[in-house]
């Protein structure tokens, strides 16, 4: 339900597919309309009047994930904004814990690292200050650089079913209802839309709470109580604070059907050039026997189309080459943010480096 909110609410900046086009006997895959003015990266990158007009097509987005099409730009800008949402994001991430006592067979410093690599809530992270820039004499205690946490665990005997008891990422007490381990129950039931307050939703509830993230495995008698404050962070700084756990992008596949060559085919030879396809790109109109370009982004460039057609001495039957300007992005996130707010958090960032370069190259004009 909130994924379909989402998608809903981003529907102003997706563009619109227009109906297949022949020239000169080749089908070409369907191409998005142009944005509306003002929409996509040129609004949010502030890239309007350069030669290059990026625009973005929103395909998908899920829960941590998100699918769009970034056009009307080179690899230079696509790379930047990719580097850009895994190192220049900031969250909110553990980076000082107290261990106050700890007899489990892990390490303190095993522990504070399995601390600092759970991701949190970072929905209000513009809220709080770099601990570098705050004001603060005692950022331990200061509300708005740090937030403080809390865990105290201690495994009591157990029963012959129970060899252990398991400390985890719900075990973790903050002071800040807002910035939570990703995992515990309130959070993960909230984002995904479910009532808490219902009680058949209890076990949706009991299915997040084994979801938490496992911190160490505690034996009769042992214990762990430990501090810790989440500070304010940037992927470069460390992996810790990067809100994407992949960003990946390939260029569009541009493919071409040559209707006239096709047409000297028989219809159980278009069939089976329809299924050498692994991925299925193209469908076989039963109807009117013709092969169409059905999912085009689910090419994978393996070529079977083409030595297929070169099989049957056709080897303009197919083109399939790679769009330069057209590029699809995939965003999986560790859920400190959602996956449309590290893309606009990219782009804001993406903009302010873009704003430095142009002032720097402005000044240096000047002063030439």
């Amino acid at each position: 339900a909130t994924a379909s909110r989402r998608q809903k609410q981003a529907a102003a900046r997706m563009e619109v597919s227009t109906p297949a086009q022949q020239q000169g006997g080749l089908e070409r895959a369907p191409a998005p309309a142009a944005a509306a003015e003002g929409t996509g990266l040129e609004a949010l990158a502030g890239l309007g009047g350069l030669a290059r007009m990026p625009r973005i097509e929103v395909m998908e987005i899920k829960e941590d994930s998100m699918t769009f099409i970034l056009e009307g730009t080179d690899t230079s800008m696509a790379n930047s904004l990719r580097r850009v949402i895994i190192a220049e994001v900031p969250t909110l991430a553990i980076d000082l814990v107290d261990i106050i006592t700890n007899t489990s067979v892990l390490s303190d410093e095993f522990i504070a690292h399995r601390l600092g690599l759970i991701p949190l809530t970072s929905a209000d992270v513009e809220n709080y200050s770099y601990t570098r820039d705050c004001t603060c004499t005692e950022p331990e205690k200061c509300t708005k650089c740090t937030v403080e946490f809390s865990l105290n665990a201690t495994c009591d005997d157990l029963d012959e079913a129970h060899s252990s008891m398991e400390v985890t990422s719900a075990d973790l007490i903050s002071v800040a209802p807002s910035v939570v381990p990703v995992d515990r129950t309130e959070a993960a039931l909230q984002r995904a839309g479910v009532d808490l307050s219902r009680p058949d939703e209890s076990a949706e509830k009991d299915k997040a709470a084994e979801n938490a993230i496992l911190i160490v495995k505690l034996r009769p008698k042992q214990q762990l109580n430990v501090r810790a404050w989440a500070k304010k962070g940037v992927g470069k700084e460390h992996a810790k604070w990067s809100p994407a756990c992949g960003v990946t992008y390939q260029f569009e596949p541009d493919i071409r059907l040559n209707q006239q060559l096709m047409g000297e085919l028989s219809v159980a030879e278009r069939q089976e050039f329809v299924n050498v396809c692994p991925t299925r790109v193209y469908k076989l109109d039963p109807s009117t026997s013709q092969v169409r370009i059905d999912e085009p982004l689910k090419c994978m460039h393996c070529e079977e189309c083409i030595r297929y057609a070169e099989a049957l001495e056709k080897p303009d039957l197919v083109r399939v080459s790679q769009r330069q300007d057209r590029f699809i992005f995939t965003v999986e996130t560790t859920g400190s943010l959602s996956p449309e707010d590290v893309v606009l958090s990219a782009l804001k960032e993406l903009r302010i480096k873009i704003k430095a370069v142009r002032s720097d190259m402005a000044t240096d004009m000047t002063s030439s």
